[in-house]
């Protein structure tokens, strides 16, 4: 018979994902708002003195930084929680140097060509949005220290709204990451169910995919496209962006 290697209550299992996402958003929104805004300071304080935009120094590399502390954080905790169920639902589950290998996996993601293309989009964005403003501002009419005022009267707006987005998605790919991995190193011969957010900003495609069951190395499809786990990298900005769906793994007695 199959049952869930975590919790046999599908709402209940989603919940405490979500729970456990939230928990890890707050604290990386924080971090990922003060660097953007910190970066869009320094670009409008050398705007007001040049008249030109150059990127911020140090912000692709921090963003960075962020990145690779949030994967670890996702994806060690939400691997950790597959292995200490595993272990409570009776199975022999010892894994040696798991917090190391978690690590390292997270690293890696990190370091993939599609996660490495979103941090350099999300700094190349930091500085288009300071260009635009500048360009719109100009076309009003406006001086140098009128536009400079105003932007940094936005700055707060700005980075409050792109670092919500940044880590509410992101998160969500590296904890799903990270318990797809974990799961791998069990050894357990599994299968993987798509369990849908229960709330009503969840998408129809989402809606309609839940319950589907998939092998380890099968894909999901999901409104036509392929995902290997809700926030896939991989996938479409409009099926994984804001995604808080959830995973269960099936085994079979």
């Amino acid at each position: 018979m199959a049952r869930r290697l975590i919790d046999q209550n599908r709402a209940r299992e989603a919940r405490r994902q979500g729970a456990l996402l939230d928990r890890l958003e707050v604290g990386f929104r924080n971090r990922i708002r003060a660097e953007i805004a910190r970066a869009m300071g320094e670009m409008v304080t050398v705007y007001e003195l040049t008249g030109d935009v150059p990127p911020a120094r140090d912000h692709l590399e921090n963003i960075e930084a962020i990145f690779r502390a949030m994967a670890i954080a996702a994806a060690t905790t939400f691997g950790a929680r597959i292995i200490d169920q595993g272990k409570g639902s009776g199975y022999p589950l010892e894994i040696k140097g798991f917090a190391e290998t978690m690590a390292r996996l997270a690293l890696s993601y990190v370091a993939g060509e599609l996660i490495r293309r979103r941090i350099v989009s999300i700094a190349e964005t930091t500085r288009n949005q300071i260009v635009a403003a500048v360009v719109r501002g100009y076309a009003d009419g406006l001086g140098v220290a009128e536009i400079g005022k105003g932007i940094r009267e936005r700055v707060g707006d700005f980075s409050t709204y792109r670092a919500e987005l940044i880590a509410r998605t992101e998160t969500h790919g590296a904890a799903n990451f990270g318990a797809q991995e974990a799961a791998k190193e069990t050894g357990l011969e599994l299968r993987r169910e798509w369990v849908s957010a229960d709330d009503a900003r969840t998408r129809q495609d989402h809606v309609d995919a839940d319950g589907q069951v998939v092998g380890m190395d099968e894909p999901f499809i999901v409104g036509g496209e392929a995902l290997m786990y809700p926030g896939d990298p991989a996938g479409p900005p409009e099926q994984t962006i804001n995604c808080r769906c959830a995973v269960a793994f099936l085994t079979v007695d």
